[in-house]
């Protein structure tokens, strides 16, 4: 039985799709989920350092009863 190879460039189209090893992902998007995930981080790191002093950034009251009218 004769048997071709393929070529290691082409892709089966069943195979998932590796974003960051495959050109068909702009760059822009790859910036933008890099500059998302920073943001996120800092954002956390942010809100911790302010825990740890005390500081509440949660604007929302946990002991307030819903549909209770002062």
């Amino acid at each position: 039985m004769l048997r071709t190879s393929i070529a290691p460039t082409v892709r089966r189209w069943y195979e998932p799709i590796d974003g960051s090893e495959t050109l068909l992902v702009r760059p822009y998007l790859a910036a933008y989920e890099r500059q998302e995930k920073a943001r996120i981080q800092r954002l956390r790191r942010d809100i911790l350092w302010c825990a740890t002093y005390g500081v509440d950034l949660d604007i929302r009251d946990v002991h307030a009863v819903l549909g209770v009218a002062s």
